[in-house]
């Protein structure tokens, strides 16, 4: 049975844990924890868009 590194590398893929842990550091570190404030901060501002707000609307 591969392993899940050996499958992701086959389709030329990455593990986001692995990616998000070299960019940011690893949970409850100083930097990561500024960038989840960042991000959450960012998506909560797109979620009061006008396209966001009403995109459940038009699937209805």
């Amino acid at each position: 049975m591969k392993l899940e590194k050996e499958i992701l590398k086959e389709n030329g893929l990455t593990n986001i844990d692995e990616l998000i842990d070299s960019q940011f550091g690893k949970p409850g570190t100083p930097k990561r924890e500024m960038f989840r404030k960042e991000a959450r901060t960012y998506v909560n501002g797109h979620a009061k868009v006008p396209e966001c707000r009403n995109s459940q609307r038009k699937r209805e």
